[in-house]
């Protein structure tokens, strides 16, 4: 049986949200693929890059998002 990978689930194995059994087969396929192990390594780089930073944004950012929610939201005939 043909076993096809996708970057969705390589990005998954980066967050660890991948099962022991996928985390063993997709790192096994890593060590002998040469794509998958340059996709890989593209994969954690960026998430190394994201951090683990936080963003919020501001209450005036917030209510703006809310005005306009509550200024263009369908109004329902009951």
């Amino acid at each position: 049986m043909k076993q096809e990978f996708t970057q969705l689930q390589l990005t998954r194995l980066v967050y660890g949200e991948t099962t022991k059994a996928e985390s063993d087969m997709l790192l096994e396929l890593a060590l002998t693929v040469p794509q998958i192990a340059e996709t890989l390594e593209t994969l954690k780089k960026g998430k190394e890059a994201l951090g683990r930073d936080r963003f919020s944004p501001s209450d005036m950012v917030i209510n703006s998002i809310l005005g306009y929610s509550a200024s263009s939201a369908p109004v329902s005939a009951s």
